[in-house]
């Protein structure tokens, strides 16, 4: 039979607090928010983080212990939790802005009706949100830029304190900003297509009236599908660095507000 003694407490509750952190944040990134990654996968990769981090954090997270006291860890759970959940969710709202852009030029090209049940994410998806999506996913990760966010997340444990909570009060001013942000960066990618739209439909819209025995709709079909490829072909190359550039930009952003 084996006896297990816990002779210190505290570092279990500590240990217990960094890692909580990790794990509300690492799953709604984009890739292990994807349902086909395991779950032992999720559970265990934060883990493994806060092993590896947990002697440096431990002095942070310490703070907050002794702050409220061992007695009432259970708050700091509910913080660490929510703090995780918003800074997960901000860099969530990052990679949103290629999803939206994506659903505007579907939207735009007349693909709206070509959208299936994508069981990964069991959302309704179109074809272009799937590939800009992941075209920056690995444009993101094979260039690195995911270390300052990794970056960003260890040092929100030394920034983000119970004890200094008033501090987030200029917070929503921050998320109205940022948002504001994605919505207008969406319009900004998407915006060729837009105008290629807005022009086809005036001279369709020219050629209906001088030609009125013409099947305006069927040709507009099939005049956007042909002409919106086309652009957003030729367009592509600049659209991801301008996309990555818009990524780089919101980061520093989220970076700014974890510290």
């Amino acid at each position: 039979m084996i006896n297990l003694t816990i002779e210190n407490y505290n570092e279990i509750v500590i240990f217990w607090l960094v890692y909580i952190r990790w794990v509300t944040i690492l799953f709604q990134l984009p890739i292990f928010d994807n349902m086909t990654v395991p779950m032992i996968l999720k559970a265990l990769f934060p883990l493994i983080l806060s092993f590896a981090f947990y002697p440096t954090l431990s002095l942070e997270v310490a703070k907050d212990l002794a702050y409220v006291g061992i007695e009432n860890f259970w708050i700091l759970t509910i913080f660490y939790t929510l703090v995780g959940l918003t800074i997960g969710y901000l860099a969530k709202a990052i990679m949103s802005l290629f999803v939206s852009a994506g659903s505007i030029i579907t939207q735009q090209v007349g693909f709206a009706a070509v959208r299936y049940f994508d069981p990964s994410t069991s959302t309704q998806i179109g074809p272009f949100e799937k590939i800009i999506q992941w075209t920056m996913i690995v444009i993101i990760i094979s260039s690195g830029a995911l270390l300052p966010m990794f970056k960003g997340i260890y040092q929100s444990f030394s920034t983000i304190h119970i004890y200094n909570i008033h501090n987030l009060g200029a917070s929503p001013a921050f998320f109205l900003e940022m948002f504001k942000g994605i919505f207008v960066s969406s319009i900004l990618l998407a915006s060729p297509i837009i105008f290629t739209n807005l022009l086809i439909t005036a001279t369709l819209g020219i050629i209906s009236r001088s030609v009125p025995q013409m099947n305006i709709i069927m040709v507009s079909f099939v005049v956007n599908i042909g002409l919106g490829l086309l652009v957003f072909a030729a367009s592509s190359e600049e659209f991801f660095q301008v996309a990555f550039k818009l990524y780089t930009d919101k980061l520093g952003q989220w970076f700014h507000f974890v510290i």
